[in-house]
């Protein structure tokens, strides 16, 4: 069953019973004990051992910053050389107590240049930061470029800087930090750099022993939510720590989910604290379904015939894209309807028969509808969504059926914009990609005139609710993470798919899923999701019908081949989901030793 996520103030609710009883450090500690051995298994994975790597934990003055100073701890006690980075210049007392006895070794930011009480004897300051006592900003900028080479030299790098509540833009020290530990990678990745290391006067062992280890970039990991991601609604400010595993405590991070967030947590994994969801103060934002959840793909029933096992109506194609009605046919099929009605184009029936005999083409019942891909006739689905309105059929409408939405809701008065009922079934699916719903809102919405594909691809979660709201349908927004918003604002997020599904027809296949999802799945008693709400009943197989889709694309490099992958898919046993919230295989970070695509301006960890 899918996941939920909640915001960080819900989170943070659910927490509360527990701090006001006075278990916030056993909390702690219980997360700390979970995120050390996480980080024990990141090592060997990475290299090969444990005893002897070397790791660099950023601590920063709340909870996360505590997570981070008892795992570095533990990392300690099991052979690691561990040093802790304090940028802000404070530390949990608890935490700090436990890594110092453990050994770790503390690096705490050299006092303000005003600061002129003297410094805390029982501190530990890195030789490099310059004198103690009154500091200056030459003394700051050391401590943080010698840090920042420690964590680019490091085994490991743990990100306990800020927490769940913290705002997504950074400010100095913490950009001035991240950018540095960017400098400091990208010239250990220099060549000409490595070639004059070698001629550095130094212990030739050492050197040949430092060069190999410095093959492998630090693998990284994010406490609870990598630093600079918004972890409620996932967005990224300018400067952010990009995470190879985020352990997350007690419950699911939306932001770790959402687009943006979701590609800096890389893999994501939760830890059981013992906070329980009903402690949270608001419902959960979203819901997340990975490959495990196909195992509640609609099944034929021991007594369904071919009409209520789910019959699908298809109009899509044209004489210029007759493609689209056969990958929306075959996708559908294979999918496991009982009937597949192809209506429209008698070119495009021609097609499908070819491919698909059992097809009908003659008019009679369905029990859903896919309507646009590959630009049909827009008479030939005005027809066909007339009648579905009329009879509240679910629809999918997709491509050249969008174009329809705008006229419908004005006919009906304006629809929810203007408070009134929407014209469209409450199993209606909406599904284009940014450019389509950025055309659609800007012709619904007026506050959306200026509305650009950019705006709607740097906050997808935003716009899919805001078109969801003005439609009264499902929003399936397609995209590298497909976000589903429901009219009354949930979320579905399922897991994304390769980059291989990035290519001609791949939307006409996934039109056909997510219809065959509402002609299978729609019945009473059937539903994987809420038996009660038509809306989240289609968002819940929507989400199916894209994790299918998903999984389908795994296994080919092409449409038609991604819609004949389908059956061996459902034919099998369900894939293993893994811990909640861990990403699918094709989607799970590089190896360590493999770098990470740069973007402008930015580094594998800082961007």
């Amino acid at each position: 069953m899918p996941v939920h996520a909640y915001s960080a103030a819900a989170v943070r609710a659910a927490e509360q019973p527990h701090l006001d009883a006075g278990r916030g450090e056993a909390l702690m500690r219980r997360a700390a004990a979970g995120l050390a051995t996480e980080c024990i298994r990141a090592l060997r994975e990475s290299t090969g051992r444990v005893v002897g790597t070397r790791a660099v934990a950023f601590a920063g003055p709340g909870n996360n910053g505590g997570d981070a100073l008892f795992a570095a701890a533990r990392l300690a006690g099991r052979g690691v050389h561990v040093a802790v980075v304090a940028p802000l210049g404070r530390l949990h007392p608890a935490g700090l107590a436990a890594a110092r006895r453990a050994g770790v070794h503390v690096l705490e930011a050299p006092a303000p240049a005003d600061d002129t009480a003297p410094a805390d004897d029982s501190s530990i300051h890195d030789t490099a930061t310059g004198p103690t006592g009154s500091q200056t900003v030459d003394a700051l900028d050391c401590f943080l470029a010698h840090a920042a080479q420690l964590a680019a030299d490091a085994d490991l790098v743990l990100d306990g800087l800020l927490g769940t509540g913290a705002r997504p833009t950074l400010q100095p020290p913490l950009t001035t930090l991240l950018t540095a530990w960017q400098d400091a990678e990208a010239a250990r990745r220099r060549p000409a750099d490595r070639t004059t290391a070698r001629r550095t006067p130094a212990d030739s062992t050492t050197v040949r022993r430092s060069s190999a280890r410095r093959t492998a970039r630090p693998f990284v990991v994010a406490v609870d939510v990598p630093t600079g991601v918004d972890a409620t609604t996932g967005r990224c400010g300018p400067v952010h720590v990009r995470a190879d595993l985020t352990v997350t405590f007690g419950l699911h991070k939306a932001g770790l989910h959402l687009p943006g967030g979701a590609e800096t947590a890389g893999t994501v994994r939760l830890l059981d604290i013992g906070l329980d969801p009903r402690d949270a103060d608001e419902p959960p934002r979203a819901r997340i379904l990975t490959a495990g959840d196909l195992a509640d793909w609609p099944q034929p029933r021991p007594r369904d015939h071919k009409y209520t096992r789910g019959v699908l109506g298809v109009v899509a194609g044209s004489s210029r894209y007759p493609g689209a009605g056969v990958l929306t046919s075959l996708a559908a099929a294979g999918a496991g309807v009982g009937m597949l009605r192809v209506l429209g184009t008698a070119s495009v029936q021609e097609a499908v028969l070819s491919r698909l005999p059992e097809a009908v083409t003659a008019p009679g019942r369905v029990q859903a509808w896919v309507l646009g891909p590959g630009a049909p006739d827009p008479q030939d689905m005005l027809e066909f969504l007339t009648e579905a309105l009329g009879t509240g059929t679910p629809l999918v409408l997709d491509a050249g059926a969008l174009a329809l939405v705008p006229s419908l809701l004005t006919a009906a008065g304006g629809g929810p914009a203007a408070g009134v009922p929407s014209p469209l079934p409450a199993a209606c699916v909406l599904t284009p990609h940014a450019g389509e719903l950025t055309e659609l809102l800007t012709r619904i919405d007026a506050d959306a005139h200026d509305l650009t594909r950019e705006d709607v691809e740097a906050d997808p979660a935003r716009w899919a609710q805001r078109a969801a709201h003005l439609t009264g349908a499902v929003v399936l927004l397609k995209g590298h993470r497909t976000v589903i918003a429901t009219p009354d604002g949930w979320l579905w997020l399922p897991t994304p798919g390769p980059a291989s599904l990035a290519t001609a027809g791949s939307g006409d296949v996934l039109a056909g899923l997510v219809g065959a999802a509402l002609a299978t799945g729609m019945r009473e008693g059937d539903d994987p999701t809420d038996p009660t709400d038509p809306a989240h009943r289609a968002a819940g197989l929507a989400a199916l019908a894209v994790v299918l889709h998903n999984r389908a694309g795994e296994y080919a490099r092409s449409a038609s081949a991604i819609a004949e992958a389908v059956p061996a898919i459902l034919a099998g046993p369900p894939p293993a989901a893994g811990p909640p919230g861990l990403a699918p295989p094709s989607s799970v970070p590089p190896s360590p030793a493999a770098p990470r695509p740069t973007v402008p301006g930015g580094h594998p960890h800082a961007s």
